[in-house]
């Protein structure tokens, strides 16, 4: 009888043992490596256009005029502005690498203003005219860090302003009748043009629409340096007087603006290569048989 159950045990044991424990094996999962897919590395080295357009807020400034009175002697307005005004400007540019880039711009814009003054408390001087400006101005840029499709950056530049006045109306009124017969007038002045050192700071940011199209939005500060005005008036010149008569001792200018700038360059392709992954073994699970 014990040989019977000591050979019926070792069949159970060499038939249904090893399947339980088969049974708690799953075969190992197969991992395959990560497909390459390409990346865009933005920023690539090449040359850019841009465009822009932007509005320039109220400019205050000083300056004064000459008297001929048979000599000369100087006067100081007590309050010269530009007013504000809408500018456009264009460019051409060269991206060095992911931070650093380039570009030579020209600007064009039309201003209204001038000033009023007070003389020798007889006569108050009420004068306007416009002014344009054409500028060219060489530029230098940092990229920082990109956020997304957004990359803020800070610039500088330096160039100079070609400055023409027009012909300015000078409305004279007569404030001591007792000194000036009062005898109110107008005169002509002619305007002039010169050249005039320029500097500027910028900040703002530029969002990528394309690989190649960028959306710039940006804050502008620029100061235009003093210069010549105006002329003396018809009477004046008979009475003897030569030379400039006015001038501005310069200006700054807040600017916001926005423009569109296109990267011949574009961006570089490059393979993406996934870090390598080790998976771990899968550990056995094990139960223990149940004899009864």
């Amino acid at each position: 009888m014990k040989p019977i159950l000591a050979a019926t045990a070792i069949a159970l044991f060499a038939t249904g043992i090893p399947t339980a424990f088969a049974a708690d094996y799953e075969p190992a999962a197969s991992y395959q490596s990560a497909p390459l897919r390409p990346s865009i590395q933005a920023h690539s080295s090449g040359w850019y256009i841009r465009g822009d357009i932007g509005h320039n807020f109220k400019s205050k400034t000083d300056g004064g005029f000459r008297v001929y009175e048979g000599t000369y002697r100087n006067a100081h307005y007590e309050h010269m502005e530009l007013r504000s005004n809408t500018y456009f400007g264009a460019g051409a540019g060269y991206r060095l690498n992911a931070h650093l880039r380039g570009d030579v711009t020209l600007a064009y814009w039309n201003r209204s203003g001038f000033g009023s003054a007070t003389l020798d408390d007889n006569w108050s001087f009420d004068d306007s005219s416009s002014a344009s400006a054409l500028e060219m101005m060489a530029n230098a840029y940092v990229d920082l860090k990109t956020f997304g499709r957004v990359t803020p950056y800070v610039g500088g530049g330096l160039g100079t302003t070609y400055l023409r006045y027009d012909r300015l109306t000078n409305r004279a009124t007569c404030i001591n009748p007792s000194n000036c017969s009062g005898l109110d007038y107008v005169a002509w002045h002619e305007g002039e043009e010169s050249w005039r050192f320029t500097w500027a700071l910028m900040a703002g940011v530029s969002v990528d629409l394309t690989h190649r199209a960028k959306l710039d939005l940006g804050y502008r500060y620029a100061h235009v340096a003093g210069g010549d005005a105006f002329g003396f008036d018809a009477g004046d010149i008979a009475a003897g007087a030569t030379g400039v008569q006015g001038w501005d001792n310069g200006f700054g200018t807040h600017q916001i603006r926005a423009g569109l700038r296109y990267e011949f360059g574009g961006a570089q392709i490059a393979a993406y290569k996934p870090e390598p992954f080790v998976m771990p073994a899968p550990q056995p699970v094990y139960e223990a048989p149940v004899y009864k």
